[in-house]
């Protein structure tokens, strides 16, 4: 019986409602950034602490220039942290009143290319399989009942140089609950 008390007193503060919307996971699209051209990404948060929490992201793309053509594969992990809280007790849910999140998120990200196909070869490319870069950006959410969309500009400067490599870059993903 006393178990019981203690495990119904503590789920209180899990079922409070959050300083933000929490998500689950998301897919989408993303152009250059971390993807040398652009990429179908899939996503998935992790780690929520009070005004933030993780982000690890992974997409497939695909590289198509006159000497270089190859699959296109990207990573990131980055870390995110909400700009506009609510102003709300935490230990009370109510249902959100604000539609539009804002976090920045800064991390680290990575594409890689298969880069024996065509460029290797000919001598035109001088592209690494492996290209990191660090990430620094804003993400918006529009937050609605059923579903989450998530806009993100970031800036991205790859840590190697490389012929592929850009700097900036859009995303735009639906997320859910």
């Amino acid at each position: 019986m006393r178990f019981r008390c203690i495990l119904i007193l503590s789920a209180s503060s899990v079922a409070a409602q959050p300083l933000y919307t929490r998500i689950r996971g998301a897919f989408g699209a993303e152009i250059f950034g971390i993807a040398p051209k652009g990429a179908f990404t899939a996503e998935a948060a992790f780690g929520y602490g009070k005004k933030t929490f993780w982000n690890v992201q992974a997409g497939v793309g695909a590289v198509s220039e006159p000497e270089f053509r190859s699959p296109a594969f990207s990573a990131a992990l980055t870390h995110c942290l909400i700009l506009n809280p609510y102003k709300r007790k935490s230990c009370i849910p109510q249902p959100g009143y604000r539609n539009i999140e804002t976090y920045f998120e800064a991390g680290l990200g990575s594409f890689f290319v298969d880069r024996y196909d065509r460029g290797l070869h000919s001598g035109a490319n001088g592209q690494r399989f492996l290209t990191p870069a660090g990430i620094a950006g804003l993400r918006f959410a529009l937050v609605t009942s059923r579903w989450i969309y998530i806009l993100k500009l970031r800036y991205a400067p790859p840590l190697i140089a490389k012929p592929l490599a850009s700097h900036v870059g859009a995303g735009i993903a639906v997320g859910w609950r």
